[in-house]
C-alpha cells in the first residue's frame, strides 16, 4: 500500500517526467514554464527613413508600382482637394498599411484567462481603428460579409516568425496620391523581431489594380518610454466646394510635374510591373527624361 508521501511525491514527479525536467534541473531552479516564441507587444517607434515619402506623394508618382491600365486612370483622375470633403476627413488609414503612415503602433496581446492561450494581438495605430489578429485559429468569414477598414487578419508563428493573412478590406488608398487598392486585395504580412527592432513586410495582392503582387518592408524600434497618442479627429466644412474634387481623364494638369521636377523618363514615373525590377535600368539608359 502507498503511502500518502509518496502518492504526493509520485503527483510531482510523474508530470515533470514527462516533461523531460530531472530533479537536478529542477533542484537548480532552470525550469520554466514558458514556451519559446516572439512577444510582438509593446509601444513601437517607425524608423522614419523605413516611412519616405508615401505619406505624402507627388502626383503622378507611381513609381515602383506594378499598377495596370485601370489603377493608373483612377489615379490620375484624383485631385488632392478631396481630402478636404467631410465624408473623408477622418477616413481611417487602411489596416496593414498603417505600418507605412508614420506615427508609432501600439500592440497588446488578448490571452485567454483559463488556458493562457494568446488569443490575438491587438494593433492600435496614430490613424486607425482597432486591429485584430487572431492566432486562435478561427476561419475568414466569406466574401459577402461585411468589408472594413481594417479587415479581417488571422496569424500563425512559422518558427519565430508571425505570419498574418488580412482580407476583407474596404477599398482604400495605397498612396495618398490617388492610388488605390480594391475591396478584392488580399494582405500577407512577415513580422521579425530582432532585438530591439521589429521588421515588418506586405505583400499585396490585387486582382482589379496590380499587375503583380507589391511588397513593401519598415523597421520600427521598441520604445518603451512612450505611448500612442490620441487621435482626435473633427471634421471641418470650411473652403469645401460642392461635389467631389476629381480630373476627367486626360485632363489632369499636373501628372508629369513629379517626372520633369526629378529629371525622369515619365513612363517610369506611370509606374507598372516592369518598372519595378533593376532590368528596368536599361530601359532608363535609353529613355529621354520628361520636360
Amino acid at each position: 500500500m502507498f503511502s500518502a508521501t509518496l502518492v504526493r511525491t509520485i503527483a510531482v514527479v510523474c508530470p515533470l517526467v514527462a516533461l523531460g525536467i530531472s530533479a537536478e534541473g529542477l533542484a537548480q531552479g532552470s525550469y520554466t514554464a514558458f514556451v519559446q516564441t516572439t512577444d510582438f507587444s509593446g509601444e513601437w517607434a517607425e524608423i522614419n527613413h523605413g516611412v519616405g515619402p508615401y505619406s505624402t506623394p507627388l502626383q503622378g508618382d507611381y513609381t515602383g508600382l506594378p499598377l495596370n491600365g485601370a489603377a493608373r486612370m483612377r489615379a490620375d483622375s484624383h485631385d488632392p482637394a478631396d481630402w478636404s470633403i467631410p465624408e473623408l476627413q477622418c477616413r481611417p488609414h487602411p489596416g496593414p498599411f498603417n505600418w507605412f503612415y508614420g506615427g508609432g503602433a501600439h500592440i497588446t496581446k488578448e490571452v485567454d484567462p483559463a488556458s493562457r492561450e494568446l488569443v490575438a494581438y491587438h494593433m492600435q495605430f496614430l490613424r486607425s481603428q482597432d486591429r485584430a489578429i487572431y492566432l486562435d485559429g478561427r476561419p475568414h468569414p466569406p466574401e459577402w460579409a461585411p468589408h472594413t477598414w481594417e479587415g479581417f487578419s488571422t496569424a500563425r508563428f512559422d518558427g519565430l516568425m508571425l505570419v498574418v493573412t488580412t482580407t476583407h478590406l474596404k477599398e482604400s488608398y495605397l498612396r495618398s496620391n490617388g492610388v488605390m487598392f480594391s475591396d478584392k486585395s488580399r494582405v500577407t504580412e512577415y513580422l521579425t523581431v530582432d532585438g530591439d527592432l521589429l521588421t515588418i513586410t506586405a505583400i499585396l495582392e490585387d486582382p482589379v489594380y496590380l499587375e503583380e503582387p507589391y511588397i513593401r518592408s519598415v523597421t520600427y524600434r521598441r520604445e518603451p518610454y512612450k505611448e500612442l497618442q490620441y487621435f482626435p479627429c473633427t471634421v471641418s466644412v470650411e473652403n469645401v466646394a460642392p461635389g467631389v474634387p476629381h480630373f476627367l481623364p486626360g485632363k489632369n494638369p499636373y501628372l508629369n510635374e513629379f517626372a520633369e521636377k526629378l529629371g525622369l523618363p515619365l513612363d517610369a514615373a506611370r509606374g507598372g510591373a516592369e518598372t519595378t525590377y533593376p532590368e528596368y535600368r536599361k530601359t532608363l539608359k535609353t529613355a529621354k527624361p520628361s520636360k
